[in-house]
């Protein structure tokens, strides 16, 4: 595997060569500071841009070009991280070593280039047809958070605990965002998305690398410098303790935990962090939650744990019954102090700490995994995957518990069930 960096005076190429994988993953990625747009609009865009181009204005005409290309997938991706926004244009083909087709790779490449450089734009407006289908698309999708009673609790819960920060906000938006989206303000995004964002292109593949970097080069055009600095957290103040009970209308209670946290050191957050979680709540049923919440004491019908250092906070979460609320409750407070004293056994300590590489090891068959990993060390200077095993090994219990002391439990919120026999 070779990861090799060019340097373009506007945008820089970011390179895999591997011969493990028959396809080949390209991104064209835009990241931009999230202060500096608007979420929903910048959503909507994005969306839009993935769906038709002025090359291929219809789907059927974008499906027909990728059928051509050997059944090529091209889609449209965006996410926050932190105080950043990053919009992502994706292709995925099967590597040219396999297509008896001398201008293959080229008709690839240019294929995505055009997506993003040609969007579906005439006397300047956004074709009409797809935007409206779009809108309908996001529409639907703001809702879709309500039919599940975890999303529903984990995206309310969040408007509670960061009611003034972005960390509490949609990144589609609320319905009256979308509605007041107008094609002025879609065609100002678009030249704005090349202005004043940074431009990276990810490609992951066995391929010729300075051959594909010379085709980007020939298709890909964007005359603005932008030399930033960006960052992939957010300086949630920590909030004081809040307990809320919400009235649900699901068949099952959630109940929602967080726990805050300052920033933690890079030793902390690569290594120590990935063996608090699969401790505490992700090494299956061995781990702390699985042993005092499904094993020893039957309260639960579902459990989770994440960990989102972007916007500071450990989130666990349950599925149970409404009466068994509190000593689910009390049974998480116990796993979570014994974190903070060290309480773990050194032989299943060990044995965790060779799953965690395992499964980092395991991930490395995936072409996004290996691609996204390298973007995240150039951004941000995330350690690879290679140097986060070498940190692992290092970790100690004392570490879990020194790093168990920084997270500040902030709040509890409980989605009750829909009234039944219970009253």
């Amino acid at each position: 595997m070779k990861y090799k960096q060019y340097d373009f005076e506007s945008y820089r190429v970011l390179t895999i060569q591997s011969e493990q994988f028959k396809n080949v993953h390209m991104e064209i990625n835009f990241i931009d500071d999230v202060a500096n747009l608007f979420m929903p609009l910048r959503s909507f865009l994005i969306n839009l841009m993935g769906y038709t181009s002025k090359i291929y204005p219809t789907k059927r005409d974008m499906l027909i070009a990728l059928e051509n290309l050997y059944n090529s997938a091209y889609y449209s991706n965006y996410s926050r991280l932190g105080e950043s926004y990053i919009s992502s244009f994706v292709l995925d083909f099967v590597s040219p070593r396999y297509i008896n087709d001398s201008k293959y790779l080229e008709n690839c490449i240019k294929f995505l280039c055009e997506q993003v450089l040609n969007p579906n734009i005439k006397d300047n407006k956004f074709d009409e047809r797809s935007k409206e289908i779009i809108k309908e698309r996001i529409h639907r999708s703001i809702d879709h958070y309500k039919e599940d009673a975890f999303s529903y609790a984990f995206c309310e819960s969040r408007k509670y605990l960061f009611k003034d920060s972005i960390s509490g906000q949609m990144i589609n938006g609320t319905h009256e965002q979308l509605d007041s989206i107008t094609n002025e303000d879609l065609i100002n995004d678009y030249h704005k998305l090349f202005e004043d964002s940074k431009a990276d292109i990810l490609i992951i593949g066995d391929l010729d690398m300075d051959k594909c970097v010379k085709l980007i080069n020939k298709y890909f055009q964007k005359k603005s410098i932008v030399e930033k600095k960006y960052s992939n957290t957010l300086s949630n103040k920590i909030s004081s303790y809040q307990e809320l009970e919400i009235e649900g209308k699901y068949a099952q209670t959630q109940v929602l935990m967080y726990l805050q946290f300052e920033d933690l050191t890079d030793f902390e957050l690569y290594a120590v962090s990935t063996l608090y979680l699969q401790i505490l709540g992700r090494a299956n049923q061995s781990d702390k939650l699985a042993r005092y919440l499904r094993i020893e004491n039957p309260l639960v019908y579902s459990r989770g744990i994440r960990f989102d250092y972007p916007n500071k906070y450990l989130l666990i979460y349950t599925g149970l019954k409404y009466e068994n609320v509190k000593e689910a409750i009390k049974n998480i407070l116990k796993a979570l102090k014994e974190m903070e004293t060290g309480k773990i056994d050194a032989e299943y300590f060990a044995i965790q700490k060779e799953k965690v590489m395992s499964n980092m090891t395991m991930n490395e068959d995936n072409e996004e995994y290996l691609i996204g990993e390298y973007y995240m060390h150039i951004l941000f200077n995330r350690p690879l995957p290679e140097e986060r095993r070498e940190l692992i090994k290092l970790v100690t219990i004392d570490d879990i518990k020194k790093l168990a002391k920084k997270f500040k439990k902030t709040m509890t919120y409980v989605l009750k069930e829909a009234n039944d026999e219970r009253n």
